[in-house]
């Protein structure tokens, strides 16, 4: 369950990165005041500072083997905020994709409490 957290968490910190970027590069291009004055950028860094101390903690109470394969959901997460917040729709194609990783992870999580 603090892995499926931890992948919800590093989903939004995507979306939120993914918005610094429209931001910083709609001012004509990379800049340092850009990059200074952009709260989706601060935003986004903070979001993945405190996934990387959460991450720690996840590892120091799973194994790794394990725990590292259900982040991958990550990708899972970020669809779905796209999808809910940007309005941003994933084809077929890519649901189905992400079906197989989900399932996937499914199998190898038979049994292991992660």
């Amino acid at each position: 369950m603090l892995t499926l957290l931890f992948a919800m968490i590093m989903g939004a910190g995507q979306l939120v990165l993914s918005q610094a970027s429209k931001e910083v590069f709609a001012l004509g291009g990379l800049s340092i005041n850009g990059l200074l004055t952009s709260k989706w950028l601060w935003l986004g860094i903070f979001i993945y500072g405190f996934a990387m101390i959460f991450w720690v903690y996840i590892l120091s109470r799973f194994d790794v083997k394990y725990a590292y394969p259900i982040s991958s959901t990550a990708i899972f997460f970020t669809a779905i905020f796209q999808a809910v917040i940007q309005r941003n729709m994933p084809s077929g194609s890519y649901w189905l994709g992400l079906a197989l990783v989900v399932a996937g992870l499914v199998v190898l999580s038979i049994g292991k409490k992660v």
